[in-house]
């Protein structure tokens, strides 16, 4: 092959790849363009609904009244073999059952205001759980901090471990619930660690 029909390919080649690149470039640059001006269309819809489901998902801790802050897990398939996994699992989260009240401690790091638990269904005491597990079954049970002044309102540590102590609860076959009694989702957990939970 000599030189003129070389440098002729070549030029042909980088030709085509140049006509081919500038195609590539317009059809992105068109494409782009379209979608741009659909965009701002559905950009306040997106930010509406995103600011919807923000405020749905930040859980009410604490109705009108009361003197504690919480949540509750209620159980699905309430049954003596439910009520052991339940004291397990409050033993190894550091539970201690208070005779007097009829509910669980968890003191930690703050002893001013503890994490109770309590019976939900119906509100107040829980059984310690050694005698015979299956005469009461629970339905749910109550996590909270309950309030003893009124400048005295959970930390965000306490916070978090209310949540990490409902979660692991709830493995045990239930749902986490606010005080209204809706679900709490991930963003509504955050919520609550945060210290954005309404109360």
């Amino acid at each position: 092959m000599d030189t003129y029909t070389l440098t002729l390919v070549v030029a042909i080649v980088t030709m085509w790849v140049s006509l081919t690149c500038g195609f590539v470039a317009m059809y992105l640059i068109l494409s782009d363009g379209a979608r741009g001006a659909l965009q701002p269309a559905n950009k306040p819809r997106k930010l509406s609904m995103g600011t919807k489901a923000q405020v749905e998902d930040v859980p009410t801790l604490a109705n009108e009244g009361s003197t504690s802050w919480g949540v509750q897990v209620v159980f699905e398939t309430p049954s003596p073999g439910l009520n052991e996994r339940l004291s397990v699992a409050l033993a190894s989260a550091g539970a201690v059952y208070e005779p007097n009240t009829k509910a669980f401690t968890v003191t930690g790091e703050s002893s001013l205001n503890p994490i109770v638990i309590e019976n939900a269904f119906p509100p107040g005491q829980l059984p310690s759980f050694t005698d015979d597990n299956s005469q009461y079954l629970i339905k749910g049970i109550a996590i909270k901090v309950n309030e003893n002044s009124r400048s005295l309102s959970p930390s965000k540590l306490q916070l978090a471990r209310l949540v990490s102590l409902a979660k692991s609860l709830a493995r045990l076959g239930g749902k986490v619930v606010d005080a209204n009694q809706q679900p709490i989702t991930k963003a509504g957990f955050k919520a609550v660690i945060s210290g954005k939970a309404k109360v």
